[in-house]
């Protein structure tokens, strides 16, 4: 649900600004050339299936970090982005970035409401995750409502060049049109292209909606 709903939306509003787009699915073991794409997108997984996912990528490790630094756009959220440490526990990971991650026994899960210095209006979603992250990293998103990174921290998520990594599903651009807007634009700008108007009236209904009801509860949990 969380890929095709994120893929499929901004697809749709990829199309409405002239581009032609093509997706391409890939699972373990597939060659790709990721140099080819112009936008990558990684979801979440049960951390059983993540384990897996990290044994593939360590193959690509050199062509994923020279990706990441082209400032060519990916989007990763639930847990996926936990890859892109040093380790999860005793696990080597990635090591692209210098942040450790630890698994706990129990489960947090928190509806959300994040800021972030590169949007204009805040973001809503939903977190799931037995982890904890610790990094000085550019964090994505600052707490208003719900869990972040850590117990001693009130940020969520890491944003480096056109990387934007978090646990927030929902799913993230289903749900949260500023959000989805940025990345059309910043899509649209490196195909050379001017961004039209981008419309998502549909969209920014359901948002104000969920917003509402967030800031409500927020409210009543303060007093």
């Amino acid at each position: 649900m969380e890929i095709i709903g994120n893929v499929s939306i901004l697809k749709k509003h990829l199309e409405d600004q002239g581009l032609e787009v093509v997706l391409d699915k890939k699972t373990i073991g597939e060659e790709a050339d990721l140099n080819e794409y112009n936008f990558i997108f990684i979801g979440s997984g049960t951390e059983k299936n993540l384990d897996v996912v990290l044994k593939d990528l360590q193959s690509r490790k050199e062509e994923l970090e020279k990706y990441i630094d082209s400032e060519k756009v990916i989007l990763m959220t639930g847990n996926s982005f936990e890859m892109l440490g040093k380790k999860i526990d005793n696990e080597e990971c990635l090591g692209i970035f210098d942040f450790e991650t630890t698994r706990d026994k129990d489960r947090e899960t928190s509806d959300v409401i994040y800021k972030s210095k590169f949007l204009s209006k805040p973001i809503v979603g939903f977190v799931n995750k037995m982890t904890k992250m610790y990094h000085n990293m550019n964090p994505f998103f600052e707490v208003e409502f719900g869990i972040g990174e850590n117990e001693n921290n009130d940020y969520e998520g890491v944003k480096y060049k056109n990387l934007y990594g978090t646990h927030v599903s929902g799913p993230i651009l289903v749900r949260n049109p500023e959000l989805l807007k940025m990345l059309v634009d910043t899509i649209c700008k490196q195909n050379k292209i001017k961004t039209k108007e981008i419309s998502c009236e549909n969209e920014e209904d359901g948002y104000n909606l969920v917003l509402s009801e967030l800031e409500d509860r927020k409210q009543k949990e303060q007093k």
